[in-house]
């Protein structure tokens, strides 16, 4: 039993609790909201005293529909509640009961067990939270990697082999060596495989650039690897899932101040337009550049194409900031990955404003 059948997802991408991400999520068609099924990591909303900000802006931006919600890595503490309310549902104690009561209490919620705190404390909250029927995840990153045969272990012996379950391989930051990595991943497929056997997987990655000088385009390596895997022998049961364009990691803030830089997500590449210029007059200049170019889709009537168009009428309420530029790609990205590889269906959204 779960809230979503894994074979049902077509798209698995991992949001941040940001601004554009959660603005990104919230303008996309109710059908792509209803095909893709993000898995939110919880940490402060913007300006929140208490963690019911950042339930409140999920449910904004994805209404009621089941979530994938995990707790978010622990930050420098501040004199918020938050960050208590936030520690208090990562405590161990007692098969981590307060994690448990709290996916409980949130019908829609299908859980990330928490793993690395207390190994002994696992198997019982693992139990526990595979009792709700909800479906399970396990969100596997790098420093877990030697383990996954130990993992898959327990979690095959306590939910029968792995039914309802879905095991996310994260391998972080991706680079050009997607298929160095495919064979990685397949072998790390397989040993998830041979405790787990009913389990889906999903591979993920990021390998959206740092830096954007003399970049004009770019691979999504995160898909090249994907698309490896999903050819191979022996790779049933793989859902995709990225960082929804964003990076695997955050950039410390620096100083100076950003060139203006329109992105545009095609199914396999991001394609970059860098002004000279900083300001709303440099996203205006390179949004009319992109909409000149053979790769602009008209036809892709979401939010993100509308915040282009906007821009490049010099609407300045459009895309004026970095933040802006950032959610109108994500808002194209989800989309495309969503309907990966169907023209026709990627562009019906059923939006009836006309940009």
């Amino acid at each position: 039993m779960t809230l979503r059948p894994w074979a049902d997802v077509a798209y698995l991408p991992i949001l941040g609790m940001r601004p554009a991400e959660m603005r990104a999520l919230e303008e996309l068609p109710g059908q792509t909201k209803d095909a893709l099924l993000p898995l939110i990591p919880l940490r402060p909303w913007v300006g929140s005293h208490h963690l019911k900000g950042s339930l409140d802006r999920i449910e904004k931006s994805y209404g009621q529909r089941p979530v994938i919600v995990s707790v978010g890595e622990r930050e420098t503490a501040k004199d918020r509640p938050v960050f208590a309310e936030l520690d208090r549902l990562r405590e161990p104690d007692d098969g981590f009961a307060n994690w448990c009561e709290f996916i409980e209490a949130h019908q829609n919620y299908i859980p990330v067990a928490q793993l690395g705190i207390d190994p002994a404390q696992e198997p019982p909250q693992i139990s526990q939270l595979y009792a709700l029927q909800r479906g399970l995840v396990l969100h596997l990153e790098r420093p877990t990697f030697g383990a996954l045969g130990a993992i898959s272990a327990i979690v095959g012996g306590l939910t029968g082999g792995g039914e309802g379950v879905c095991f996310i391989v994260d391998f972080g930051a991706a680079t050009a060596d997607h298929l160095q990595v495919a064979a990685q991943a397949l072998g790390y497929i397989q040993t998830l495989r041979a405790q787990s056997p009913l389990a889906y997987v999903s591979v993920s990655a990021s390998s959206f650039p740092n830096g954007f000088a003399n970049l004009l385009e770019q691979p999504i390596y995160e898909r090249q690897l994907f698309n490896v895997l999903a050819g191979s022998p022996g790779a049933e049961r793989l859902i995709y899932s990225d960082r929804g364009s964003a990076r695997a990691e955050q950039l410390s803030g620096g100083s100076g101040v950003i060139p203006s830089r329109i992105d545009y997500p095609l199914f396999d590449n991001w394609k970059f337009h860098r002004s000279d210029d900083t300001g709303f007059s440099g996203y205006v200049e390179q949004a009319r550049a992109l909409i000149a170019t053979g790769d602009w889709n008209s036809n892709l009537r979401v939010w993100g194409t509308q915040m282009i168009e906007r821009t490049a009428r010099g609407d300045h309420s459009a895309i004026d900031t970095p933040a802006k530029s950032t959610a109108a790609r994500i808002n194209l990205h989800l989309q495309l990955q969503t309907f990966y590889g169907q023209a026709d269906e990627v562009e019906d959204t059923e939006e009836d404003w006309n940009g």
